[in-house]
């Protein structure tokens, strides 16, 4: 009989501390905040239903003001600097934090990022101003009102070229900031490409199948329909049409009761980069 009980408590014990080493961890990452009054207006919605969330804003849109105004009191909020070289929109476009005469090489005729990689590509692009521009935008956020706790990129410019990469790395240790990449572990497939009446089950099944081990990483983007948004056209050849609907219809999905219940039901745990950051530091 000892023996029986002594086996029952071993069980339950390696169920115990296996259970929570398979436990799911999920970042949800929403971009582009501060692009517009809209996306800001959605981040706040979403922001309010205190679940832990990490949002990454685009300081050189003029918006992005109103994003720090509406979002610091939110301590469920992670916040990063969504590092950008591209101005993607028709008739909405921005252009750099820094003097446009010191960073000439990453801006077109009319002193505007260029909407897509291969055109900034083309441009070819001056390392030393990438770097005179991307210090310009970490040093805008840290003086903002936000605790800035992370950096990620906006779109692929800063990604695919190894040289300019590795410089972004390098400004992140520099300034103290936690690099995205190094946290996650797998990505999700998101919303993104989904049709709006059809994000919701996709993200859903996608919950089902999440990795139980590391960090997943849930890349969305906010927004609502309106005048403002659904006035904005993406110039690259691949942004859905009508994309407020689809930014609308990532903001409904995550503060629907739907998603809030798949969490808990596959005992997923939400969280931020910086706890995730501190956990994988205490692993090592």
């Amino acid at each position: 009989m000892k023996n029986l009980i002594r086996i029952i408590i071993l069980i339950i014990i390696i169920t115990g501390v296996y259970g929570k080493g398979n436990q799911a961890t999920l970042l949800v990452r929403c971009d582009d905040i501060g692009m517009c009054h809209a996306v800001n207006v959605a981040a706040k919605e979403l922001a309010e239903t205190e679940i832990p969330l990490n949002y990454s804003i685009m300081f050189v849109c003029p918006w992005y003001q109103e994003a720090v105004d509406i979002l610091k009191e939110y301590d469920n909020v992670c916040f990063g600097i969504h590092l950008t070289l591209n101005s993607e929109w028709k008739n909405y476009r921005w252009g750099p934090c820094t003097v446009q005469a010191n960073v000439s090489s990453l801006v077109d005729e009319n002193g505007y990022f260029f909407p897509r990689q291969d055109l900034a590509y083309a441009a070819d692009l001056s390392l030393k101003e990438i770097e005179i521009e991307i210090r310009a935008q970490i040093e805008r956020a840290l003086r903002s009102e936000l605790n800035v706790q992370y950096c990620d990129t906006h779109m692929s410019t800063l990604d695919t070229r190894k040289d300019i990469h590795r410089l972004v790395v390098r400004l992140a240790n520099e300034y103290g900031l936690i690099f995205s990449e190094f946290v996650s572990d797998s990505r999700m497939s998101g919303m993104y490409s989904q049709p709006p009446e059809e994000k919701m089950g996709s993200l859903l099944k996608q919950l089902d199948k999440i990795n139980p081990k590391g960090v997943n990483l849930l890349v969305c983007h906010l927004g609502k329909t309106g005048s403002e948004m659904d006035a904005l056209i993406d110039m690259n050849p691949s942004g859905p049409a009508f994309m407020s609907r689809h930014r609308e219809a990532e903001l409904k999905v995550l503060i629907s009761p739907e998603f809030r219940q798949k969490i808990k039901d596959n005992a997923i745990h939400l969280s931020t980069y910086s706890r995730a950051y501190e956990q994988r530091k205490e692993v090592k």
